[in-house]
């Protein structure tokens, strides 16, 4: 490997731990409010992490939040199931495949998500503050540009359940976004 591409990656390695360890470090100090309102509804990691999905995301399979969460549909079904009975999600038959049933966020969950945003923002506010006025300045032009480019570029693909083709509705098997 050519000497300027092994530096090259060493600097994305290094940039992606200093990264982590940004991320790691705002979290130790901004998540109490989040975890304690999460402890107050009884909520997990995993089923927070749909709430958001679903809010950004729009309506799922049980199937697609198991692909995204990277778990057996079994154990999202379960999960999915105690969001519903704790009225945070709905369940309801896809327009689609009336064999389907879509996976929607409630008013309840999207006021819940709102007081966590509330509650975030606080947080990392409290954080940015600490910071010099030159510091701040300059976190925000490089953040304002990484956000640009990061939200320019390709979504990673979410994989679809393994099912057979005789299980697959048609719908299913066209590329997302083709009607055909």
């Amino acid at each position: 490997m050519p000497r300027s591409t092994t530096s090259a990656n060493q600097s994305i390695d290094a940039l992606a731990h200093l990264w982590k360890s940004v991320v790691a470090l705002m979290h130790q100090r901004s998540a109490g409010d989040t975890l304690s309102v999460m402890n107050d509804v009884g909520l997990t990691l995993p089923q927070m992490v749909t709430l958001f999905a679903l809010r950004s995301r729009g309506p799922h399979s049980v199937c697609d939040i198991a692909d995204r969460l990277k778990l057996s549909r079994a154990a999202t079904s379960h999960m999915v199931d105690r969001l519903v009975q704790s009225e945070m999600v709905e369940r309801q038959e896809d327009a689609d495949d009336r064999r389907q049933k879509r996976v929607t966020i409630t008013p309840k969950a999207r006021t819940l998500l709102a007081k966590l945003d509330e509650s975030r923002t606080q947080e990392f506010t409290a954080i940015v503050r600490s910071l010099s006025p030159d510091l701040r300045l300059a976190f925000s032009e490089v953040l304002t540009r990484v956000m640009a480019e990061l939200q320019g570029a390709e979504p990673t693909p979410v994989l679809r359940c393994q099912t057979t083709a005789a299980e697959t509705p048609a719908h299913a098997l066209r590329p997302e976004g083709s009607h055909s």
